[in-house]
């Protein structure tokens, strides 16, 4: 009975191992793109699921006002703009509708959307003095200043993953 036990227990793990290694899993990664010994380096990664969005927020460096990016996951894994959110216009933001966006203004922010972008990453250098870009994921909320220099470029991306890279990556971080 015992030896039958042991041979349940080891088919599990063996079962169990194959899974993990087998399964994929969809995760959001931020990485160093600065060129560099660190560039690539996973800062971040996070489960994540096609049709999920996230934001970016900072405050711009002119206005020193709020900005909200919102992109969106697609099924092919790029990363397409949702929408961008600010109360002011300012350098480097959009001045007026061009393609096919769409403005709604409203009484505390301005709401431009239907953009047709698409990224493999979307890229962010990290503001050091005032921006504070932060990423906005389900709960999460992650200060990107406090994971990379700030200064510093990183892209933020989304890929397939074996399960049992990701649990690896994880128990050793």
């Amino acid at each position: 009975m015992k030896r039958f036990k042991l041979i349940i227990i080891g088919l599990i793990l063996i079962l169990s191992l194959t899974i993990t290694a087998l399964y994929t899993i969809t995760l959001l990664q931020v990485y160093i793109a600065d060129k560099g010994p660190n560039f690539n380096k996973i800062l971040i990664q996070l489960p994540a699921k096609t049709g999920e969005k996230f934001d970016v927020r900072w405050i711009h460096s002119v206005s020193r006002r709020p900005v909200i990016e919102t992109y969106k996951i697609e099924k092919d894994l790029r990363i397409s703009i949702f929408e961008m959110k600010f109360d002011t216009f300012s350098a480097n933001l959009p001045a007026s509708p061009d393609y096919n966006t769409k403005w709604e203004y409203h009484k505390d922010y301005i709401r431009v959307y239907n953009y047709d972008v698409l990224f493999d990453a979307v890229p962010v250098v990290i503001g050091k003095v005032v921006a504070d870009h932060t990423l906005y994921f389900r709960d999460k909320v992650i200060h990107l200043k406090d994971v990379y220099k700030p200064g510093g470029y990183v892209k933020i991306r989304v890929v397939k993953d074996i399960l049992l890279n990701y649990l690896i990556k994880e128990a050793f971080n």
